[in-house]
């Protein structure tokens, strides 16, 4: 993934808003690679980590405590305790435009000012610490004359910037030749995103596909001649993202990989783009599964899984903001019925509210009816207000409830496939959990985009009891339906566990009677294909599928049930046959 210049711009439009004017209140290294700071602004501890890896340099916030994993004390460490350290971070600037370079600027109360510049170069990426007058006090990765023909980077050797490219400013600056530059880089064809890579400032590879797609509709398109209005105008837009601040920072998700990149702004030519919070979340997000998989996960499939486990998460999230929106909608109790009889009578004995009267008393035979009157309201604005009100909780009370009842019926689903995700075992199982996402409504899809989905043609697993009983176990929520309501006879034993998500199973005796332990090895089955595998005592639920109904909402596999008797057993696999 490219760390570049725009995301750069984006990091430093976030720490300006979060950390600019805090102390720093601790610095660690937590590996050979990077320095991590504890630093107090707002009333908040944030964390910050700077890292400076040839294969994942960057600068982000944390979410959790940097961990020191590195107890050896470096000399840029020890300084960085002496010069930065209790001290104020004054300025995040970009010292040069559309330069992976961001300096650090800190002020100490004892030592005086000084600058950490963070290089998140790939290979070349560094972390520098200098001085008065721009003098290096030392330097993450010591580069000595002959190694780099370019830079020397030392301690008391003046600082020197990346030398400048060779290549054209992305905005339009206002310099005739712009256009003409932007003409001469097209006519020499070949793909779009290469020759963008080549020829214009501050371009990674994956900004420059995007710029291709928007471009060409294809991140692999070709440059044409006749591209020259739609490039310029292109770039600008996504250049001048740093000054209108309009970030739209995301992962970028993957059929087979899960999640495969992130950037500070949309990616339309990636099968998915998950928005996310901030840039720093979606950089520490994408960092996060990389390391993970580095570390060598048991896992075939743990790229592709976490994918879509984010995936899952961003649609819980959504359902419970929407959750949060409907209880904030919803208008204090009250009786409509009761507000427009009062309502009524306001508005016909308007005319008899004298000036000051705090209450009117209407006679109703041995009952009165007393309306508390408003003092900052005429008779009739209260009336129109109490009408208004009472017509707010009539729909109210058709509406929400209904909404509510649809919303937490999501969420089961939700759950249901967090647990098929758990269980799937394969490529397709995993992009049905997907595709059940999508079916939903809670996956965005490219206008003109076929997305290529493989067939989930899995089938619910079938074991045999020692009285001859076929038992049928469902993995997700498209089995569970087979199982549940195809291939299930009315008077067949169905079983779920209590509480949870988890497979349907179903014993096919159609009525006669089964042992006990019968019952007993399909209720294991139930407990270890749900989230209570391996643990003891689970209650498994267990009916007539007759009694077995779809739960409003039109969610596969979600159910309701009745005249349930409940079992309780080990959530470990039972000695059956498969067959």
């Amino acid at each position: 993934m490219h760390f570049d210049a725009l995301t750069l711009a984006a990091v430093a439009a976030e720490l300006n808003t979060t950390i600019r004017g805090g102390r720093v209140q601790q610095i660690l290294r937590p590996d050979a690679h990077s320095l991590g700071m504890e630093i107090y602004a707002e009333r908040q501890r944030h964390y910050l980590l700077l890292s400076a890896h040839p294969q994942a340099s960057r600068i982000h916030l944390s979410e959790q405590k940097l961990r020191r994993g590195m107890e050896k004390e470096t000399p840029l460490l020890l300084l960085l305790k002496k010069y930065v350290r209790g001290a104020i971070l004054d300025a995040i600037e970009l010292p040069i435009a559309y330069e992976r370079l961001l300096a650090l600027r800190f002020d100490h109360p004892e030592h005086g000012p000084t600058m950490l510049l963070v290089e998140p170069m790939g290979r070349l990426s560094n972390l520098i610490l200098l001085g008065a007058g721009g003098r290096i006090l030392d330097v993450l990765k010591r580069v000595a004359p002959g190694e780099n023909a370019q830079r020397v980077l030392l301690p008391k050797r003046v600082y020197a910037y990346p030398p400048a490219q060779n290549k054209m400013p992305p905005l339009d600056d206002g310099n005739p030749d712009y256009c003409i530059r932007l003409a001469e880089l097209l006519a020499a064809g070949g793909r779009l995103w290469r020759a963008l890579v080549d020829g214009v400032e501050g371009i990674s590879p994956t900004l420059a596909r995007e710029i291709a797609w928007r471009v060409t509709g294809e991140a692999n398109g070709d440059a044409e001649p006749g591209q020259v209005v739609a490039l310029a105008a292109t770039l600008q837009e996504l250049w001048q993202l740093p000054q209108t601040g309009e970030w739209m920072p995301g992962l970028a998700l993957d059929e087979e990989e899960g999640v495969n990149g992130f950037a500070a702004y949309e990616l339309h030519f990636v099968d998915d783009f998950l928005p996310v919070e901030n840039i720093s979340a979606a950089i520490a997000r994408f960092y996060g599964e990389a390391e993970r998989d580095a570390a060598g996960s048991t896992d075939a499939y743990a790229g592709m899984r976490n994918g879509v486990a984010t995936l899952i998460r961003q649609a819980e999230e959504r359902v419970r903001r929407q959750l949060d929106a409907l209880a904030a909608d919803e208008p204090e109790p009250g009786d409509p019925a009761q507000l427009r009889t009062q309502a009524e009578w306001l508005l016909a004995l308007s005319s008899q509210v004298q000036p000051g009267q705090r209450e009117l008393v209407v006679p109703l035979g041995e009952e009165k009816l007393v309306i508390r009157l408003s003092a900052n309201e005429t008779p009739v604005q209260q009336a129109e207000r109490m009408f208004d009100r009472a017509a707010k909780l009539e729909r109210a009370a058709l509406f929400i409830p209904k909404r509510r009842a649809l919303l937490e019926t999501d969420l089961l689903y939700l759950d249901q496939l967090q647990s098929d995700l758990a269980l799937a075992q394969n490529q397709p199982e995993i992009a049905s959990v997907r595709e059940g996402l999508r079916e939903a409504g809670y996956l965005r899809q490219h206008p003109g985009r076929q997305l290529k989905v493989a067939p989930d043609r899995s089938k619910p697993l079938r074991y045999l009891s020692a009285e001859g009983f076929a038992i049928l176990v469902g993995r997700n929520a498209r089995q569970n339906e087979i199982v549940t309501f195809d291939e299930a006879g009315p008077d067949d034993l169905w079983l779920h566990v209590r509480d949870a998500p988890g497979s349907h199973v179903v014993i096919r005796c159609g009525g006669q009677p089964v042992r006990e332990e019968t019952a007993q090895a399909a209720a294991q089955l139930a407990a270890y294909y749900s989230r209570q595998r391996d643990e003891r005592g689970v209650a498994v639920a267990m009916t007539r599928r007759r009694f077995v109904t779809r739960a409003p909402g039109g969610r596969p596999g979600l159910v309701h049930m009745r005249n349930e008797e409940t079992l309780l057993v080990e959530g470990v696999l039972p000695g059956l046959a498969e067959g």
